[in-house]
Parts: C-alpha cells; structure tokens; sequence
C-alpha cells in the first residue's frame, strides 16, 4: 500500500465527515478505506480517529496530521511535475506559446533559427488568441506582449515595441489624415480585440499628453488582419512601426504611412513568462538564445524578473 494512499484516506475522511462519504469520494470500498486509516495508526502509534455518534471521524491528533499531510500530497505532486518536466526535457521537444500579435516575423523566424542552432530539439508552437491567458501546464515557455496576469508564472521582461498610428500608403486610399490628434475621433478607426477605449498620444518634444477615444467601426481580433486593413484604406489604426516599417520582419513595409509623426502612443512591453524553479537545459537555451536575437531596439537597458 502506498503512504500517499493511506493520507489520502485520512484526508478525506476530514473533509467528508463520514467514512461512507469519504469511500464514495475516493471510489473504494468502506474496508479498503478502514484498513489504510488502521494501518497508519498503526504505524504511528497515534490515534488518528475515534467513534463519535456511531460514525468514524478525526480526532484531534488526526486533524492535526491531516494538515501536514495536506502539504505532503501538495508536495508529492510537485515533485511529480518537476520530474515530468525534466523527463520531457530529456526528449527535447519544447512546447511554446505565443501571443496571436508576435506569432508571425521575428518570432518565427527565432524560433526557426534556434532549431538551426538545436539540432536535437523540436518546437510545438501554439498561438495564443486575444485575450487568452498562457497555461502553466501547457507551454514550457511562453512570448508575450499581453498584460494578462500570470501570477503562477514567472515573468521576465524581454523588449518593447514602439508603435505609430498609420493610415494606408496609397494617397487615394486613404481614408482620413489628421493634422491633430484630435481629428482622430472623426476618422474612420481599426482596432485589436481588448483595445483599451482611450487611446493616450505623448508629444515627442513637450511631452504632452493628449487622450483621445475613437469610436471603432472595425475591430479585428488578429494584427495581420489589422494592418492589411489600414493598407486597403479601410481606416486608420495603431501598430507597431516594425509591422510598417522593419525592412527585414516588417510585411507592410510601402504599404502603410504613418500619421501624427511626433504624437506616440504608449508603447508595448514584451515578455519571457516560464514556470518557476527547475528548467530543463534546453528551456534555457531557448530563452537564451530569444534575448541574444532580439532586435536592439526593442531592447529594455534592464530585465527584471517578477513572480
């Protein structure tokens, strides 16, 4: 008999009250569930139970036990994951998710190169859709440039973009060019999924702040749809310049013009999000070698972590 089940036994005769409920719960006979608590006794010397009622229940010393051995199981199946992880590591097959917005240009290329660099490894990417918070058990690492919260991961700041608003690069297709940023409200306006409403523009020389919030008539849950309509003339929108601009991982470049040149709007953080504690060696390689390749201008001067 396992020691993991005889706690789990106790335990739930803590939380159920009963022996017939516990033995429901667990799906095992009211006798197999009887002998594991007695063996324990046994093996401790302690009594773990009493009769109260005509029904089984904890005693006091068995209350007190069952709270440590709360913390065993909990203990128990975190070890577990940390020796699937590395076991999983062993095979070298990394899973990694990717915000919908980086899933295209740099990051596929960096992710391609470090299996250039990696022989041995391989790559399940999976592209996380708006709004759509990484799960700790299904990515070995993720790249973000979402602010979700993610308190069980640990976070490490990788870059920034720096966006621009922009409007089609053809003259006579586009659809409005304000001079102001308060001409936007009257421009037809595109947006991301999970846009913040108010959009906020910094001056580049006096640091003035001007809020604005365009009423959306197209909003778009993917940044690719989002810069192929602003090129088509559909509206004009927010996003990052390398999209427009970047004459090795930008797709739009000639196809977008930016407007309200000295007028930026807040720029956009990148994240390395991993779990905590123990990494496989082929984990830190790979967060290695995305920090080694990031572009220098999105570069942050420091990278501090957060849990």
């Amino acid at each position: 008999m396992s020691d993991y089940e005889a706690l789990r036994a106790l335990l739930a005769l803590r939380n159920h009250g009963q022996l017939t409920a516990a033995a429901q719960a667990l799906n095992r006979p009211k006798s197999t569930l009887s002998r594991r608590l007695a063996s324990l006794e046994e093996e401790l010397g302690l009594r773990l139970t009493r009769q109260e009622g005509g029904k089984l229940r904890l005693s006091p010393i068995g209350h007190c036990y069952a709270e440590y051995g709360q913390r065993i199981l909990d203990m128990a199946a975190e070890a577990r994951e940390a020796a699937t992880t590395l076991s999983r590591g062993t095979k070298h097959r990394l899973r990694v998710s990717v915000s919908h917005e980086m899933a295209w240009g740099w990051a596929t290329w960096v992710l391609n190169d470090f299996l250039t660099s990696h022989p041995h490894c391989s790559l399940e990417i999976h592209a996380l859709l708006p709004g759509t918070s990484p799960s700790p058990r299904e990515a070995d690492l993720c790249l973000t440039c979402n602010p979700v919260e993610t308190p069980e991961l640990t976070r490490r700041y990788l870059g920034r973009w720096f966006n621009g608003v922009y409007t089609s690069g053809v003259p006579e297709r586009r659809c409005c060019v304000p001079h102001e940023p308060d001409q936007i409200a009257q421009c037809a306006w595109i947006e991301l999924t999970g846009g913040d409403a108010d959009i906020n523009l910094q001056h580049k020389v006096s640091q003035d702040m001007a809020r604005v919030t365009p009423r959306a008539r197209l909003t778009v849950n993917t940044i690719q749809t989002l810069a192929d309509g602003i090129a088509k003339g559909y509206g004009v929108g927010i996003l990052p310049r390398w999209v427009a601009e970047c004459p090795r991982h930008g797709v739009m470049r000639g196809r977008l013009s930016r407007i309200l040149p000295d007028w930026e709007p807040r720029p956009t953080d990148l994240h390395i999000l991993f779990r905590p504690g123990l990494k496989t060696p082929a984990v830190d390689d790979l967060i290695q070698h995305i920090t080694n390749h990031l572009p220098s201008r999105w570069r942050l001067s420091a990278t501090p972590e957060t849990h």
